[in-house]
């Protein structure tokens, strides 16, 4: 499930170019269960028919951004989890639960459901 207001928001982004755009819908389709992404930067570009350099940079601006999270290392690469706010792909148990933790996180980890 996408998010329209995120979309809208990331949509009005003046930062983002074509290639941002281009890595990100590529991450998407690549997207796994409770978020998380796992594709090395070089098959990105080999898909994308891009250079290495330009989905880092891509890949770099989506986590400045907050749309992308890095995740754990597995092997040498990289992981990443698309950030809740944007998207969920999983058991909507585990996506009410993983919001949850982002809205304690924001509050100074005090418990942001006291019931």
């Amino acid at each position: 499930m996408m998010f329209q207001d995120t979309l809208i928001e990331i949509a009005k982004d003046r930062e983002m170019t074509g290639e941002t755009y281009r890595v990100l819908f590529y991450l998407l389709s690549k997207l796994d269960f409770e978020n998380y992404i796992h594709v090395t930067q070089g098959d990105a570009a080999a898909a994308l028919g891009l250079q290495k350099t330009h989905v880092s940079r891509a890949v770099k601006t989506l986590c400045d951004k907050g749309i992308l999270l890095k995740g754990p290392k597995v092997g040498r690469s990289a992981t990443y989890q698309l950030n809740s706010s944007y998207g969920w792909k999983g058991k909507v148990k585990n996506f009410e639960s993983e919001r949850r933790q982002r809205l304690k996180l924001v509050k100074g980890g005090k418990d942001a459901d006291p019931a």
